[in-house]
């Protein structure tokens, strides 16, 4: 089968030929049909430093997919073949605190596909069918790759109460702007979003944003003051993991308010944790992944009842052999969630 590998420390990615898996007594084997292109799958083709720490090549990327179920193991009666799927790329032990008390997502012994094992760019893949999810025909493939950060920023969201309140998102990404549509869906009073690329803040207004700004241009603290009548956002989901992201989430808050984190830093980021944090009596959400499975119904709720709408967001559709040119499209910002049709 054709797939996407990191075959070697380095910068890139490769097209190559993998034998075809073969199913374990409680997996499934997927024939794709697209997946998406993550930011993490960026950071493995950049081999930034968290991806030389962490990957181990030769492995197929990617964790982000929908297909359909081409066999399953002797121990699978829950599903069978011939069901179209997404599913849930982070693999828990199932057995600790954690996983037994509906925190999987957590778990401290998780395999992540495309990571940890071979992942989803690829023709076939096998994984524990307990991970899977059954996708609704009124759910397209384009819509149901995205499942994974869709599910991200619904866990974001999820985290704390939004509806009657105003929101700041920091950085527009792809799941930032998911974090848009929904925190709009959800009942936000006013959603504003900082974000220095051009094309997101356009894509953040046609999916929910009311006001949109340039950090480096515009500035932030004066504009989100005066949009916020002096008080700050009361909710400010941090996206991007850029340190003057993080700073500012703190700093911009209202007093009593929630700072939501996903975005992932590069590096140790100080606060003030005195006058930004402690005195302002805030509180932190730390989200990780998203909850299996309690964010996948939501997510898939969302779509069928036309509560968001995510194709603004899908910028780019390519063919898998075409993937060089979805991973350039990202690096240069041309971007925001790129799907393959495998």
């Amino acid at each position: 089968m054709r797939a996407i590998i990191k075959a070697r420390a380095g910068r890139g990615l490769e097209l190559a030929e993998r034998v075809r898996p073969e199913p374990g007594p409680r997996d499934a084997l997927i024939r794709m049909n697209a997946v998406g292109i993550c930011g993490t799958d960026v950071h493995i083709y950049d081999w930034d430093a968290w991806s030389a720490g962490r990957i181990k090549p030769p492995v197929i990327v990617g964790h982000e997919f929908v297909g359909v179920v081409e066999a399953v193991g002797r121990d699978v009666a829950h599903i069978e073949a011939g069901t179209r799927i997404s599913g849930e790329g982070h693999i828990t032990c199932g057995h600790c605190r954690f996983c037994r008390t509906g925190r999987g997502h957590i778990c401290r012994d998780v395999k992540i596909i495309g990571i940890d094992r071979d992942g989803c760019f690829a023709e076939y893949m096998a994984m524990p069918a307990d991970n899977l999810w059954p996708v609704p025909d009124e759910i397209s493939d384009r819509h149901a790759a995205v499942f994974d950060p869709l599910g991200n920023a619904m866990h974001s969201v999820n985290a704390t109460e939004v509806s009657g309140r105003s929101v700041l998102v920091i950085g527009a990404g792809a799941v930032g702007l998911f974090a848009v549509a929904v925190a709009r869906a959800s009942g936000a009073s006013r959603v504003l979003v900082s974000e220095p690329n051009a094309t997101k803040r356009q894509i953040a207004l046609k999916v929910g944003a009311d006001i949109v700004f340039d950090p480096f241009n515009d500035g932030i603290d004066g504009p989100i003051l005066e949009a916020t009548d002096g008080l700050g956002p009361e909710v400010v989901f941090e996206m991007s993991g850029a340190t003057a992201g993080l700073t500012s989430a703190f700093r911009l808050v209202q007093n009593g308010g929630d700072v939501v984190l996903l975005g992932l830093p590069a590096e140790h980021v100080a606060v003030n944790w005195s006058e930004d944090i402690i005195f302002k009596g805030i509180t932190i959400h730390a989200v990780s992944g998203r909850r299996m499975f309690d964010t996948w119904y939501r997510s898939q709720q969302f779509l069928l009842g036309g509560r968001v709408d995510i194709d603004p967001i899908l910028t780019h559709d390519i063919a898998m052999e075409d993937f060089e040119k979805g991973f350039q499209a990202l690096l240069a910002g041309e971007a925001v969630k790129v799907t393959m049709r495998v």
